[in-house]
């Protein structure tokens, strides 16, 4: 049976191969396909296969999901092509089918999806990581769509269980040898609150080195319209400065993995006029397994002490990319990158960039280096031999420009191995770094306990 099915398919392979289009007739097809096929003439017939499946294809992207089409090759190459476009489709708004806290008008508003919209089949699973990217939700089967029984409509259903997502998360980094000290972090964060989509962040350091506290808050869908409302705050200090901020703004998806926001805000002594960029499609929130990540900022500083020195650029930009090495092996690659504008200006203390911690060069205490500019790079490999759990051994170079007295360029990097484990309503993390030129015995321990609900 294998071996006549074989026979078959080179057969017809082979009369495709020697099948020339002598002429087209055409029915039910625009102007502009019409030109497409009549193009075909004394092209292979296995060109005009192509054609129509890519036709079918754009009808499918463009509000005619059922479109089909039809075609009858004679021996001597004529060929008679029919389409069949069917009703023009839209999208009715976005269901869940599972339990969810969340409001239906906004898990509608979560998907991307936009109730009548012309149907583009593609944007289903578009929509299906949007949700996920949203952090709220994870995906326990495929989406389906249904005809609503009145009108041209298609009602897009997810199944999307709610995530225990807010948490209150605690952080110990403790660093021995000389250098040696202490810093916590406690971190509490409320996604989705009461199912509106609304987002509450407060975050808290404090330790030998430095202190700082930050919340942020999201309004999703100001008054009806796509823009979300942002208000968020700083505040921090060492035994050199106090500086703090505060910033309101605007913020709005575009499609369905891009978001971009706009914020004013105020410090000490200064204004500051931010634009923000975000990119995510990344296949789930915990532990991901392959997708893409990015986030850039450019931010003008107005100085309303110095008039001498009166604007700085900041610029910064962080990246990550998981790539699956096999089922169990996954690489993470990430970078960082900074400077402050213009290159000739002594900046003060609390401009700079601060380094060092789990948020970049683990092998650092949080705080270690302050720079103009910098580049770090990170390559993690991971083994997730067992369920929500991965094993981390990291290598992080780094290049940076150093403080006065030193000048120019300096480079550094820090490694280590780590375990980041998720368990129901709990999760911890424990991380071992070290860094360039350090005994093994003076690196710096990372230990964060994390509570969901």
């Amino acid at each position: 049976m294998k071996k006549l099915l074989g026979t078959i398919l080179f057969l017809c392979a082979w009369a495709f191969a020697d099948c020339v289009v002598k002429s087209v007739a055409l029915e039910g097809l625009d102007d502009v396909s019409e030109k497409r096929f009549r193009s075909m003439v004394g092209k292979n017939c296995a060109d005009l296969e192509r054609q129509s499946k890519n036709l079918i294809d754009e009808l499918a992207e463009n509000g005619f999901p059922f479109a089909s089409i039809s075609q009858h090759i004679d021996s001597a190459g004529n060929v008679t092509v029919k389409l069949s476009r069917g009703s023009a489709w839209v999208w009715a708004e976005a269901e869940n089918a599972e339990n969810s806290k969340s409001q239906k008008r906004t898990f509608a508003k979560l998907s991307g999806l936009e109730s009548g919209s012309p149907v583009r089949l593609s944007d289903l699973e578009r929509a299906k990581r949007k949700l996920v990217n949203s952090g709220y939700f994870e995906s326990v089967e495929e989406p389906r769509l249904y005809r609503d029984s009145v009108r041209n409509r298609m009602i897009p259903v997810f199944f999307m269980r709610d995530l225990s997502i807010n948490s209150f998360e605690g952080l110990l980094s403790y660093a021995s040898g000389e250098d040696g000290g202490w810093a916590g972090n406690l971190n509490l964060a409320l996604y989705n609150m009461r199912g509106t989509g609304r987002d509450l962040t407060v975050f808290g350091e404090t330790g030998d080195w430095e202190r700082s506290v930050s919340a942020a808050y999201k309004e999703p869908w100001l008054l009806g319209t796509d823009w979300n409302g942002i208000i968020r705050g700083t505040f921090e200090e060492d035994s050199t400065y106090r500086d703090a901020l505060l910033e309101a703004g605007v913020s709005r998806s575009v499609g369905f993995y891009f978001e971009f926001a706009i914020l004013g805000g105020i410090g000490d002594d200064c204004w500051t006029y931010t634009l923000e960029t975000n990119f995510k499609n990344e296949d789930r929130i915990v532990l991901p397994r392959h997708g893409v990540s990015f986030s850039g900022t450019f931010r003008v500083i107005k100085d309303r002490t110095d008039s001498s020195h009166s604007f700085t650029t900041d610029l910064h930009a962080n990246g990550r990319i998981y790539t699956p090495l096999s089922q169990t092996f996954v690489l993470q690659s990430s970078f960082f990158v900074g400077t402050l504008l213009p290159t000739d200006r002594n900046f003060d203390r609390s401009e700079l960039f601060s380094l060092g911690g789990m948020d970049n060069l683990k092998g650092y205490r949080p705080g270690f280096f302050r720079t103009r500019a910098y580049g770090i790079s990170e390559m993690d490999l991971q083994w997730r031999a067992i369920e929500k759990t991965a094993f981390h051994g990291f290598f992080e170079p780094a290049l940076y420009r150093a403080q006065a007295p030193d000048h120019g360029w300096a480079n550094s990097f820090s490694y280590g191995l780590g375990i980041s484990q998720y368990r129901g309503y709990w999760s911890f993390s424990l991380f071992y770094a070290l860094h360039q030129g350090a005994e093994p015995l003076d690196g710096l321990l990372h230990f964060g306990v994390k509570a969901l609900f």
